[in-house]
């Protein structure tokens, strides 16, 4: 098959991957009243940052988010457990207990970063903000719920799947300037720092010149 042919073919198993993750939760409950808390979630911090345009994530947010991995990985054993009524389903479960203590790890490890500040900030709080965060989770959650299965496929279509929900909350934030909810409070105070420090600049080139 030629290269064309395979990414062709990879497209199109991506595009229904998608789909399958996009309906995951419609076919089980569990996962459907924990999705619903992720989606406000993610569309309620969208607003805020929305209006607030000039605040920042902050570290300690960063880390209490990625402490949502570990949060994640114990009730993904419990839904495990649930199904198999024991210990000994959860144990013959090597796939997701794998995946489990996998998400611990992560978790773990992200804590860290955030916790010492080892990434670039910006890089930081966009990786460790709402929509990275909850579609990860979201991803991880119709592996184990809905049986989706975990391939590179699945984080294509994952990876697809945060880009459509970047893109949904962007165009909310610009609804939301456009009907005036943004906060200018911030812009006017930056616009009076930036004239004070111009002023300032301008009486230091006059007394330099008279000097």
């Amino acid at each position: 098959m030629a290269l064309e042919d395979e990414l062709q073919v990879f497209v199109q198993e991506v595009w229904a991957r998608f789909i399958e993750l996009l309906e995951a939760p419609l076919g089980n409950n569990d996962m459907l009243w924990a999705a619903i808390p992720l989606l406000l979630a993610t569309v309620f911090m969208s607003l805020y940052f929305g209006r607030y345009k000039k605040e920042e994530l902050g570290w300690n947010t960063a880390f209490g988010n990625t402490m949502v991995f570990v949060f994640v990985a114990i009730n993904l054993i419990k839904e495990i457990y649930m199904k198999g009524g024991s210990w000994a389903s959860v144990l013959d479960s090597t796939l997701y207990v794998m995946l489990c203590f996998g998400l611990v790890g992560s978790g773990m490890l992200l804590m860290l970063i955030t916790y010492f500040h080892l990434l670039p900030k910006k890089l930081a709080f966009f990786l460790f903000s709402a929509p990275p965060i909850n579609v990860s989770v979201y991803v991880l959650m119709s592996i184990v719920y809905a049986n989706v299965a975990p391939d590179r496929v699945t984080v294509a279509a994952g990876a697809l799947f945060l880009i459509v929900i970047i893109a949904a909350m962007r165009i909310l934030q610009f609804m939301e300037r456009e009907i005036g909810l943004q906060d200018r409070a911030g812009e006017k105070g930056e616009d009076v720092l930036k004239m004070a420090e111009q002023v300032r600049q301008e009486m230091a080139e006059r007394m330099e010149m008279e000097d």
